[in-house]
Parts: structure tokens; C-alpha cells; sequence
């Protein structure tokens, strides 16, 4: 790839993100969560799951374990990750590679699986694992079947 390949990409993020609660539910909200809201209610998981998905498509909150920044990303990543501010491609154990942006409504960590080119191989954590239990089960299966045959016998 060229150096022009890897230039930022403009985000269609025009959303201020310094907006607080009650500001942003007002403004971006949708009616059911403005209508809960003004009887008082904190609607705190509602809130952050229409935020996220209005600010960052397709980025979830990750409860998992913290994913880890990688050392030496794909630039197909590398790429996607700069579409967003403050992003970075980290590793996750179940989803592989993620874009990751820490610190999303000042304690969260938001995460969002990246997508490898077509004409690239797909492989990462999870195929190994299956792999590895179908094989575990292909072999417990054939020592199951040749221990009832050397019983028969």
C-alpha cells in the first residue's frame, strides 16, 4: 500500500460530545427517552445505548475485559481505526481485532469488531478455538468407537 492509503479519514461525527446527560436526551433523544426523563428518571442504560449507537454506529461498551492496544496492527485497521478520534486497534480474546476508543462518557471503553478486506484470510481466536474443539471431539468420538470395538472383541 501507498502512504496515501493510510491519510485520516474524515468522520461524519458532528455531534458535540461535550454535551451532558439531560442536554444531549433533549436535543438527540429519542421521544419515549425524553418523555421517562422528564418524570425524573435516570434512564442511565437507555441513555448511553442511544448515545452510543447515534455517536458511534456500530461501537458497543465493552463490559468485557479490557482489550489491549496492539502492537504491530494491519493497515486495513489501521485504517479503520482513523476514521474515528482518539481510536485504536486493540485485540480482544473472543472478537479478534477491534477499533477501540477508551474513556467514552468518561469510564467506559467502546469497541467495534474491524472487517477484513474480502480478499484477505479470515482467521483469528475464535475459528482456533472452534478448530481445536472439533478436533478434541473428533478424537474423543474415534476413542469412544475404538474402545467399544476392543470391549466387543
Amino acid at each position: 500500500m501507498n502512504q496515501e492509503s493510510i491519510e485520516p479519514f474524515t468522520t461524519n461525527n458532528l455531534v458535540d460530545l461535550d454535551l451532558d446527560k439531560d442536554a444531549w436526551i433533549y436535543t438527540y433523544g429519542s421521544p419515549k427517552l425524553q418523555e421517562i426523563r422528564s418524570f425524573g428518571y435516570e434512564c442511565e442504560e437507555r441513555y448511553q445505548q442511544e448515545r452510543l449507537k447515534y455517536e458511534y454506529p456500530k461501537f458497543k461498551i465493552n463490559h468485557r475485559s479490557t482489550a489491549e492496544k496492539i502492537d504491530f496492527p494491519p493497515i486495513y485497521a489501521i485504517q479503520e481505526s482513523l476514521k474515528w478520534q482518539n481510536a485504536y486497534v486493540a485485540k480482544q480474546i473472543i472478537d479478534g481485532e477491534v477499533i477501540a476508543i477508551d474513556n467514552y462518557l468518561g469510564k467506559y471503553q467502546i469497541v467495534k469488531k474491524t472487517h477484513k478486506p474480502w480478499y484477505l484470510p479470515h482467521r483469528n481466536f475464535s475459528d482456533d478455538a472452534i478448530s481445536f474443539y472439533l478436533t478434541v471431539l473428533g478424537c474423543s468420538i474415534g476413542l469412544m468407537i475404538w474402545t467399544t470395538i476392543l470391549i466387543i472383541i
